[in-house]
């Protein structure tokens, strides 16, 4: 048992993904509620559906670092021999049957629910199977980080989509604008939190190993992540109007944007470790904080 919490602490960090997802799964219900009902109650929440948009959305975050781990063994044994399952703690094959337990628990969640959701979940799987092959041109996609990041991060609006959709579908609703601000959105968050992640001063990058901030330059990729923030503040904010706090949410963005904005500017300039270390938090922060308004603030308004 000692293993696989240091597999997940090394890997997957549970306690810090639980908090994320349980605010993107239940701001999801909400944000889709108050779309129909600008009068919702807290009170009129399914704790059924609460819960499955919140564990299967976790459950596709673990899936896709299963899937990382496959796709990408044969890269990390050369050029990192130091993570778990290069080094013998896990094997692929314990990862499979994890991933298997998954998918099954996912097919569960939606069948408790409505079983129409599995027509939105078989949307997911097919990215998602897509995504983990590279779409049969590894090395061409790789040629092009652009679009490589565009491609891989496509399957949040599908995540956002079927979350939503826990919500929508069984009481007879459909895609809206809303959720499709919604799954903007989420698309534009998830590259403000992957680029983020893969930003590292000069000292830091390893051979062999793909960082925005190698493939682009320490400036190039400070632009990227700023169009990547004022494009995720952006459609934030119109889909907060949707369900009337798109006030509040400029109001509480806009002092973590000018954050962002000093930050880029000074790691642009003076790309250290010191200056790189805001990039593993702030995104983060970014992402709970504009969920959070989205999920908890319309039933205060």
């Amino acid at each position: 048992m000692n293993r696989w919490w240091v597999y997940q602490k090394e890997r997957f960090p549970i306690l810090a993904y639980i908090p994320l997802m349980a605010v993107f799964g239940f701001s999801s219900i909400s944000y889709s509620m108050h779309l129909d009902n600008p009068h919702a109650q807290l009170s009129g929440v399914s704790a059924l559906q609460a819960a499955t948009a919140i564990l299967t959305t976790l459950f596709w975050f673990m899936l896709m670092r299963i899937a990382d781990e496959h796709k990408d063994f044969e890269e990390d044994s050369l050029y990192r021999p130091y993570r778990p399952v290069q080094r013998g703690l896990v094997k692929l094959k314990e990862l499979r049957y994890i991933g298997a337990a998954l998918v099954v628990a996912q097919i569960a969640l939606c069948c408790l629910v409505d079983v129409r959701l599995l027509g939105v979940l078989a949307l997911c799987y097919i990215w998602f199977t897509l995504m983990s092959l590279e779409f049969g041109v590894p090395k061409w996609l790789k040629a092009h980080p652009t679009l490589y990041l565009v491609s891989h991060m496509l399957i949040m609006p599908l995540i956002d989509m079927y979350a939503t959709a826990v919500e929508w579908l069984p009481r007879g609703g459909a895609l809206s604008l809303g959720i499709t601000l919604y799954m903007i959105s989420s698309f534009c968050d998830g590259t403000v939190v992957e680029v983020g992640r893969k930003l590292r001063a000069p000292e830091n990058e390893e051979y062999g190993v793909d960082t925005y901030t190698q493939i682009w330059g320490p400036r190039r990729a400070m632009v990227v992540w700023m169009i990547c923030m004022t494009i995720s503040g952006a459609s934030t904010i119109l889909a907060g109007f949707q369900v009337r706090v798109g006030w509040i949410m400029m109001c509480v963005l806009l002092p973590l944007y000018i954050l962002a904005t000093f930050a880029a500017a000074r790691f642009a300039k003076s790309p250290t470790p010191g200056n790189a270390k805001i990039f593993t938090v702030l995104p983060g922060v970014w992402m709970i904080v504009m969920h959070a308004i989205l999920g908890f603030m319309p039933f205060f308004i």
